[in-house]
């Protein structure tokens, strides 16, 4: 063991680290593949994924991105808050925790969690256990050695008395820094664009599903014992108040297995709900924009309102057809042992195969209900958003009539579906019970009627398949919608898989097109929209060294839009060549979009809703420090929204948006301008952003363009 290491200025922590705990910086990239690999986070391939070693003068957070890529894993920095820092090392794990020593960086690699307290990997291979708030308090050490003198001065005067100083210090300090943000703090995971089976069972959702089956059949195994121990405390013809005792000790016995079971079905659905969403958020975001493009608000608006359907309705429906299942067979195995032990598992096999072949009636009908329902939302939401346009220049008679139509094929769609379902769930079991009891029939007519207990099991049996049913039926139902809510967000979740192109080397953004060469470069660019056979692009050739000014002239419809898009990575190019200082796409990979950043059309900007801040350094980074604020609220001063901020009662941490303080069409136009400028990109392409402006704000604006952008692109009309 040896003493932790003190930080400057402060005192050292009461806390002995074992030896080799802490990994350098020169052995980071041992200690990230060694987690990932404890972890299973590695992919089973034979590719070489050995990354190099940082240095002194390495940007450590696109360090571990590009180090987490190459061997597969997301390296996500997070910050947590000083309070918080105990319960991120429990349960953090595997993370890696930043622990600076004399100027020197040194990390913690946290492997898990046993007995409550976290476990780190060593640099030998062993765990060893640590105590999370000891861990805590050295890696708030910086914070807290920085209020000590202050807090020692208050305790002077106060006369705090010294066997309490030590007490009292701790706990204001702890106080004073227990919501400061603690950075260095990076967790290791699956990406969400990892196969989704293979983070179900990293998960251990497997695992949890088989323990949720096995749990049930328990219940119900249990439930028809406590069946016939009252079947033995009360038709045996006298009160048996053994048999009874007997039936009150189980029930009371099966509560925590109960218990259990629910927090198990609980733990399954939000863990893989989890991951859809996960898998959803990436593949939205993979989307290709021509795509989305050609999609209506109101039909995106379909597709969220399904994919949100699809967790619940998905796990509803697949565990209570699991449960109906299990209570299938145990009603069958009961209903053996009534009155009736041919008919009545013969009847129930035939109710059975009814089911699916109404339960495929039934899903046409809730397919085309549902059809109906996403159709007419469609409709609403874009009539919603056109509503001032068609105040303005549609006719009064004929402004209802679209709508109307709409309904009446929805309530068409409506009555079937309910019909239908009507006789699925509350016809599938009146036809079973009906059904059964007629099956008694032969058996209370025969020679030798069936005796009271097993008539009584025959009933249990009767009313056990009943529920089955139902719950069947209802699963069934659930799992209907969920099929076709697939059908409508499967696109979405295939395009997660898309693996992002972290490419094979770095640029450095100032770093380019100084002496070799142009800095950005297109060669016989080609490029035609999909559906279409006509190149909207071709032959199309353009040069840019580093700090030109370059104007960009065309009619409408000519590509100049086309060209930005291509520029900055948003669209690839049919043919030809683009580089980046001398570097094509494949090489750079999606960091290309660092270096190369635009401020599109109007048209396809948006402010978000969130603050003026978030929308001015969502391109740069969130949250944002003390001096991206600073910067963004100079910027707005320069382009001409320094009145802006002054009407905004919260000032850049103002609301804006939909739901927020309404902008007007210039000022989200120099919103726009600020956004791209912030982002301080090698390249910075304005498309069309001086459109709104007046003569002396578009002055203004382009001046402060061409003095903060290193390497600037305009796109005009002429």
């Amino acid at each position: 063991m040896s003493p932790a290491p003190a930080l400057p200025g402060s005192q050292p922590p009461p806390v002995a680290l074992p030896e080799g705990l802490l990994w350098p910086l020169a052995a980071l990239g041992e200690g990230l593949e060694a987690l990932a690999q404890r972890h299973n986070l590695l992919p089973q391939t034979d590719v070489d994924r050995a990354v190099l070693p940082p240095n002194g003068d390495t940007d450590l957070p696109q360090w571990l991105a590009r180090a987490g890529a190459r061997l597969g894993i997301e390296a996500l920095p997070v910050t947590a808050a000083v309070r918080e820092l105990p319960a991120f090392l429990r349960h953090g794990g595997p993370a890696l925790v930043r622990l600076d020593h004399a100027g020197e960086p040194l990390f913690l690699a946290i492997d898990g969690a046993r007995r409550g307290q976290p476990t780190a990997l060593c640099r030998d291979g062993s765990r060893v256990r640590l105590d999370a708030q000891a861990i805590a308090d050295l890696i708030a050490e910086p914070h807290a050695a920085a209020l000590r003198p202050e807090v020692d001065r208050v305790l002077e005067a106060a006369n705090i008395p010294p066997s309490r100083r030590t007490k009292v210090r701790k706990a204001m300090i702890d106080a004073r820094i227990g919501a400061q943000p603690v950075e260095g703090l990076v967790l290791l995971r699956l990406p969400a664009h990892a196969a989704f089976l293979r983070q179900f069972r990293l998960a251990g959702l497997h695992w949890r599903l088989l323990q949720i089956t096995g749990l049930f059949a328990l219940l119900y195994g249990a439930e028809l014992w406590g069946w016939s121990l009252i079947g033995g405390a009360t038709l045996s013809g006298t009160l048996d108040w053994g048999w009874l005792a007997a039936w009150f000790l189980l029930a009371f016995t099966l509560l925590p297995v109960q218990l259990l079971a629910g927090w198990s079905q609980a733990v399954f659905s939000f863990e893989t709900g989890r991951l859809i969403k996960s898998r959803l958020l990436a593949g939205a975001l993979a989307m290709p924009p021509d795509l989305v493009r050609r999609r209506g608000v109101g039909e995106m608006i379909g597709q969220i309102m399904e994919s949100q359907a699809l967790e619940g309705l998905a796990l509803g429906g697949t565990f209570a057809v699991l449960v109906g299942l299990i209570e299938l067979v145990l009603a069958g195995w009961v209903l053996r042992q009534g009155a009736a032990p041919v008919l009545h598992p013969a009847l129930l096999a035939i109710m059975a195969a009814g089911s699916v072949v109404v339960g495929l009636r039934f899903h046409r009908t809730i397919t085309q209900w549902t059809r109906h329902r996403l159709r007419m939302t469609h409709y609403l939401v874009e009539a919603m958003t056109g509503h001032r346009t068609r105040l303005a220049q549609e006719r009064p008679a004929r402004r209802d009539s679209a709508e109307d139509t709409q309904l009446a094929g929805y309530l068409r769609a409506a009555r079937t579906m309910d019909s239908t379902g009507l006789g699925f769930g509350a016809g599938l079991s009146l036809g079973w019970s009906l059904a059964a009891l007629l099956a008694l029939a032969p058996a209370m007519l025969g020679a030798t009627p069936p005796t009271a207990t097993a008539l009584a099991i025959s009933l249990g049996g009767m009313m056990l398949a009943q529920r089955a049913l139902g719950g069947i039926g209802s699963g069934l139902a659930s799992l209907s919608r969920a099929r076709f809510a697939w059908g409508q967000v499967s696109a979405i979740f295939r395009a997660g898989h898309r693996v992002p192109d972290e490419g094979t080397v770095a640029v450095e953004p100032g770093a380019s097109g100084t002496g070799a060469g142009p800095l950005l470069e297109a060669r016989d660019l080609r490029y035609t929209h999909a559906g279409t056979h006509t190149p909207v692009l071709q032959g199309a050739n353009l040069a840019i060294a580093q700090g030109d000014r370059i104007l960009i002239e065309g009619p409408s419809g000519g590509g100049k839009s086309t060209l930005a898009s291509l520029l900055t990575g948003l669209r690839k190019p049919d043919g030809g060549l683009l580089l980046l200082a001398g570097l094509d796409r494949p090489t750079i990979g999606d960091a290309w979009h660092g270096h190369v950043t635009a401020a599109p059309q109007f048209h396809e900007n948006h402010i978000l809703s969130g603050t003026l801040a978030f929308n001015l350094l969502m391109g740069r980074q969130w949250p944002a420090s003390e001096a991206d604020l600073a910067e963004a609220a100079e910027l707005c001063e320069e382009l001409g929204l320094g009145e802006l901020l002054r009407r905004m009662p919260g000032g850049l941490h103002q609301r804006v948006g939909e739901t927020g303080w309404q902008l007007s069409h210039g000022e989200r136009s120099r919103i726009f301008l600020a956004r791209a400028l912030l982002q301080r990109a090698a390249v910075t392409i304005l498309d069309e952003s001086f459109a709104s402006l007046d003569p002396a704000t578009m002055d203004q604006c382009l001046n402060t363009a061409l003095a903060r952008s290193e390497t600037l692109v305009v796109i005009a009309h002429p």
